[in-house]
């Protein structure tokens, strides 16, 4: 059965309050014309005077600071009178040296770099080497890994190292703890704001530390000098607007889903975009605005998926699969990721015999597509066989999409509201970067071609930031500190068919 899934080309229809006390204060300064900065945090831009006060890496400074600095920094700032201060704060993620290169680890947290990351200090990633001094920005995962805006290297190491991640293993004594693949040794009055005198395994911790002079991968950081519990993502109070970008950690039901310790909750009316609601599974990075009912649930008014999702469900043999590096179902190359979830060890230890391989992932800047999910569907079935993702190239009665032909003649074709589509009505309606659906199709491996079934228009065209009023509650990756969109340059530009 069908699952209407409602994709728009109309930007997020949040209407969100201005409540910041730093946006009312700057409005005489701006009448003034006093210099601003324009700040693009999602899918929403916001202009700002330069001399605004910010806490930069947790030193006091003011917005101008950030111009020529990389862009994808993380903020949070929350003008929610209750729940913090009106104050930007950019930060990293983490503050190291790069402890493994396959897989990619600085501080023994997992890094997903991608075409959408902003590299500095170095032409690419390739140019990584253990040892390297690196601060990294991003979106962290409830599995502790990266999704990563920012990675720049540094010339030498700072005077402090900074990691923030998933709590795995505590050895009580002597108060050593696990995050990631990194040891730390605690001493006492280090730790704060945990539920427990200490963290448990599954907790979120940003630890600080004094860096240690020619640091080995494997070696404890016994220089620990704070500690703290955290949350992936800021509360805020009811009634608060927010908006709010993140790493799905869990799918509670059809209507909920979980980003660490926060429940958003999306309805009939919630907006989708770059994906639809049976895409919200662990891994994928989403943004979210809407209105707090309460400090941990926030009710969505839109949700856009950082990147397009696509799907892929094909028969695949051990030689489509290289362990621990990618997948080709369909023959696509498809990248492990930091968040994926390999619930059969498909990515980690390849196929020992033919099987149908489902594949959830999401494409970068450049088209390439990374995972998030793999799963054993069962023996090998070229007669039902699945793919979703953007369209590439229209020539009817044929699409294309990652590079596959879909022929849809004979196929039972809908629009995203499961009402039927003629062929005619299907190809004056289908645009180049919408996302289609196909499922129960034919696979014909010689000629590439996924046919019959039945084929879905779910739409989907990209449109560039908006500006928008301040909500009480703001987080997620700064795409720009100027007008423009430095990081995230979108591939899937609309153009005509």
């Amino acid at each position: 059965m069908m699952t209407a899934i409602r994709y728009t080309a109309r930007r997020l229809s949040t209407q969100l309050a201005l409540v910041s006390l730093l946006a009312i204060a700057a409005a005489p300064a701006l009448a003034g014309g006093t210099a601003t900065q324009t700040l693009i945090v999602g899918q929403r831009s916001y202009t700002l005077p330069s001399n605004t006060p910010i806490l930069l890496d947790e030193q006091p400074a003011v917005l101008s600071d950030l111009l020529g600095r990389p862009a994808g920094l993380q903020l949070r700032w929350q003008a929610d009178a209750v729940r913090g201060a009106a104050v930007p704060v950019f930060s990293y993620t983490v503050i190291g040296p790069v402890t493994s290169i396959a897989p990619l680890q600085v501080l023994g947290q997992s890094l997903t770099v991608t075409a959408d990351t902003v590299i500095a200090g170095v032409d690419n990633v390739g140019e990584l080497a253990v040892g390297m001094p690196v601060v990294v920005a991003g979106l962290v995962d409830a599995n502790g890994s990266v999704y990563t805006s920012l990675i720049e290297v540094r010339g030498a190491q700072g005077n402090r190292f900074l990691l923030a991640g998933r709590v795995e293993e505590v050895l009580p004594q002597p108060g050593r703890l696990r995050v990631g693949s990194q040891w730390l040794m605690l001493t006492a009055g280090v730790v704060s704001g945990c539920a427990a005198a200490s963290p448990v395994v599954g907790e979120h911790v940003e630890m600080r530390a004094d860096a240690i002079v020619g640091f080995q991968p494997g070696g404890d950081i016994d220089t620990v000098t704070a500690l703290t519990c955290t949350t992936l993502v800021p509360f805020g109070t009811p009634g608060a607007s927010g908006a709010i970008e993140g790493v799905v950690s869990a799918a509670l039901s059809g209507t909920q889903f979980a980003i660490g310790d926060l429940i958003v909750t999306h309805g009939p009316d919630t907006v989708f975009e770059f994906g639809g609601p049976d895409d919200l599974e662990p891994g994928n990075a989403v943004g979210i605005e809407g209105t707090f009912v309460s400090m941990t649930e926030l009710l969505a008014d839109g949700i856009e998926f950082v990147r397009p999702v696509v799907r892929f469900e094909a028969p695949m043999t051990p030689a489509d699969t290289t362990p621990g590096v990618s997948l080709r179902p369909f023959g696509v190359e498809v990248f492990s990721s930091a968040q994926l979830r390999d619930d059969d060890d498909i990515m980690l230890s390849g196929l020992s015999q033919p099987r149908q391989v489902r594949v959830r992932g999401w494409l970068d800047g450049v088209g390439v597509a990374y995972a998030t999910r793999v799963r054993d569907r069962g023996a090998p079935d070229a007669a039902d066989v699945a793919l979703r993702g953007p369209i590439s190239a229209i020539a009817d009665p044929q699409l294309t999409v990652q590079g596959l032909t879909v022929d849809t003649t004979g196929a039972l074709l809908f629009d995203a509201d499961e009402m039927p589509l003629t062929p005619a009505e299907l190809f004056a309606q289908v645009r180049r970067n919408q996302v289609v659906d196909v499922s129960g199709a034919q696979w014909n491996a010689q000629t590439r071609t996924l046919s019959g079934g039945s084929v879905i228009l779910l739409g989907y065209e990209h449109t560039e930031p908006v500006p928008g009023d301040l909500p009480a509650v703001l987080a997620g990756t700064v795409r720009s500190y100027r007008g423009t969109d430095a990081i995230f340059g979108d591939g899937f530009e609309v153009t005509a068919p």
